[in-house]
């Protein structure tokens, strides 16, 4: 099928012309998912291969055969657009069959008509405690509800978020939109125009969707199946999947936040006032019930306050409110730590009773709905809350499954520290519990579980090998035969220039001179005329020698963090270029990779400095002990594989197409001088390389 797609795709498209690694991607990835188990395909597939229909083509016919949903899911909202508006339609049109294809957003991207209809036909209370301005503010916000409820009613708004031209206060969108939880689904008097059930009805008859990364370890860190399918159920392929560790380490981390828990416990007494009236219909299920609520509640907050005793009495915790240290650690078998753990403990044996009986009111409300033994009215009222308190005590106590987890000596060790955050407008301390990395999770959730996976980006090896993304995403049981690394179409030696002046500065010895030569240096080789890409690893470094050029060059400056946003900066860019005049960004991390800027809009990148990493925040350190602990070098073992990807990412930048070409310039001359800088060097691309 592979051969007809390419040939179908060519007819529709005289100027396409199928690329030998774009095919042998396809053929890849076809053969691992035909596999009878362990179907997971892992592909490099550097700028210029043509990875999206590469991906499309090999996994397509797996898909329809095995009646599996195929999710793709991808990091940047560009791609999922890109994918949605071009790719598919393309791809489906040159298929015997077209597909249907979808993009899926989660539940709180769209309106909860059921809880915008309350805000905007609630009458105004007046408050005796609020201020001038925010009785202003509570107005405000229930014009902007009456607006959009008249807009959605009207059908001049879909209730998608992304949809809306004006901005929507977060704050009011998180008050009208809900989670699974505080749905009455079928019940509700909304559900046959709710948005969010439109977009699964339409999800059922749906061959391909398009996701971002987020919601699917969202998905699958809620067990699966809420927004998607089971994962038995899906084909899923990974595009920027060298992003994907980092996500997942974010939701398999939790935190206990004592300022959530706290209006959490209050949200829970109010319904306790609320729900023997709402309830009477199940009143010969509930007084026992009820009863340990009432002892639960009381309960939760005097730990609490005995959790922010411990902690106040602690000199790390006070150093870090005095803003001296952040982020301290918490340690297994540390005195601080032995003192939290059995008020930990007993939060735990509330936090569980509190969930279950959450959950069983939820379930009572909804089946008053259904058997209309409970009005619309009040029941769509109550099920938000109810959720909330059902969900803030369940993620509690995923918190403590982690928070709790005796440290073993022959698997890394959980990861305990402290911050001090703003939350709801309040400072409040937080304790944070994670797991070293997101490999356990990743597998778990979703390699053990899906029917295939398909895992590609443009750099995914690090100094050449694939170890390190292997280690952080859990992929260490299957072997060399699931990966492919493929050669790229560009013609480097001709394409493209890598200059590496001989700097007489180090960064990391000289900062200042360092700074004033890479001015100097800037000052030399950019081209007014031509387009300019100068990358940065930090915004203090890309101050001082911004303040150090001359006027006639920060005259053509786009300052990322500066008046626009990187996209409008990138659309700043385009402009001036097209208008025939020269133009310069000056960026960081941001524009060092998913940046496209193909042919005579990015001729010239300069790269300030190595990229390497800053292990400062705590996961990052207890990685770094834990490689020492087993004999390791953690600047090998971490900071080399990453220095090497965002280097190529950097890089990268240049050559989009096979009709470009350029120059690369590197201010760093470790590359030159240091052995580590060698190897860095040999593990680029075959560039033409000219060191001055």
């Amino acid at each position: 099928m592979i051969d007809e797609i390419f040939t179908s795709i060519n007819k529709l498209m005289p100027d396409f012309k199928a690329r030998p690694q774009q095919v042998e991607m396809s053929r890849f990835i076809h053969q691992r998912l035909q596999q009878s188990q362990n179907r997971m395909a892992v592909v490099e597939a550097p700028t210029g291969v043509g990875k999206t229909l590469a991906y499309l083509s090999g996994a397509i016919e797996t898909a329809l055969n095995s009646k599996k949903l195929l999710v793709i899911s991808t990091a940047t909202v560009n791609l999922q657009q890109q994918l949605i508006q071009k790719d598919l339609p393309q791809f489906s049109a040159a298929l015997p069959q077209p597909i249907r294809f979808m993009q899926i957003k989660g539940r709180r991207r769209y309106v909860c008509p059921s809880k915008l209809a309350q805000l905007a036909t609630t009458p105004e209370q007046q408050d005796l405690t609020l201020d001038v301005d925010q009785k202003y503010q509570q107005v405000l916000r229930q014009t902007q509800a009456k607006n959009l409820f008249q807009d959605w009613d009207e059908h001049r708004w879909d209730g998608d978020r992304d949809s809306r031209t004006d901005a929507i206060d977060p704050a009011l969108w998180h008050e009208v939109s809900t989670d699974s939880e505080g749905c009455a689904g079928k019940s509700c008097r909304y559900f046959i125009s709710c948005p969010y059930y439109l977009l699964r009805k339409e999800m059922q008859l749906a061959q391909v969707v398009v996701v971002n990364h987020d919601l699917l370890l969202s998905d699958a860190d809620l067990g699966g199946g809420l927004v998607l399918p089971n994962p038995e159920e899906l084909i899923l392929v990974f595009d920027e999947a060298h992003n994907l560790p980092q996500k997942a380490l974010g939701h398999a981390a939790k935190a206990l936040n004592f300022v959530q828990l706290y209006q959490t416990v209050e949200t829970a007494d109010s319904l306790m006032k609320k729900l023997p009236t709402a309830l009477a219909f199940r009143q010969h299920d509930f007084g026992y019930m009820f009863k340990e609520i009432r002892q639960d509640l009381p309960a939760i907050i005097n730990l609490l306050q005995q959790l922010l005793d411990i902690l106040g009495s602690d000199a790390t915790v006070n150093e870090m409110l005095e803003g001296r240290i952040s982020e301290p650690r918490i340690f297994w078998g540390s005195p601080l730590l032995n003192a939290l753990f059995i008020p930990c403990q007993k939060l735990l044996q509330h936090a569980n009773s509190i969930y279950k009986h959450f959950s069983l009111i939820g379930k009572w409300i909804k089946e008053g709905l259904e058997k209309t033994q409970l009005s619309n009215k009040v029941g769509e009222a109550l099920l938000p809350q109810v959720g909330t308190v059902q969900n803030i005590f369940g993620y509690l106590i995923d918190f403590m499954a982690l928070f709790l987890d005796e440290d073993k000596a022959e698997r890394p060790p959980n990861v305990r520290w402290l911050a001090q955050e703003q939350f709801a407008k309040q400072q409040t301390l937080v304790i944070h519990a994670g797991p070293m990395t997101a490999a356990g999770f990743l597998d778990r959730s979703l390699w053990q579980r899906a029917y295939g996976v398909v895992m590609t980006s443009a750099t995914l090896r690090g100094m050449g090998l694939f170890q390190r993304f292997r280690a952080d995403c859990g992929l260490q049981r299957y072997d060399e035969k699931h990966f492919l690394a493929l050669p790229s179409p560009f013609k480097y030696q001709q394409q493209a220039v890598l200059k590496l002046p001989m700097m007489q500065y180090l960064p990391n010895e000289n900062l200042p001179q360092w700074q004033q030569e890479v001015a100097n240096q800037l000052k030399l080789i950019i081209d007014i005329q031509a387009a300019t890409l100068v990358l940065f690893t930090s915004r203090q470094v890309m101050l001082q020698v911004y303040k150090q050029l001359p006027l006639s060059l920060k005259n053509l400056i786009l300052l990322q963090g500066d008046q626009l946003s990187p996209k409008n900066m990138i659309v700043k860019h385009i402009q001036r270029i097209e208008a025939g005049r020269g133009s310069i960004i000056f960026g960081m991390d941001r524009f060092a990779e998913g940046v496209d800027l193909p042919g005579n809009l990015c001729t010239h990148v300069i790269i300030t400095k190595l990229p390497f990493p800053v292990f400062t925040r705590p996961i990052e350190q207890a990685r770094q002990e834990w490689i020492i602990k087993r004999g390791g070098q953690p600047f090998i073992s971490l900071s080399l594989p990453a220095v090497s990807v965002k280097l190529i990412q950097a890089c990268g930048r240049l050559l989009r197409k096979e009709t470009d070409s350029g120059q690369i310039t590197i201010l760093d001359r470790r590359l030159l001088t240091k052995n580590y800088g060698k190897q860095l060097l040999s593990h680029l691309p075959d560039y033409q390389v000219i060191t001055e």
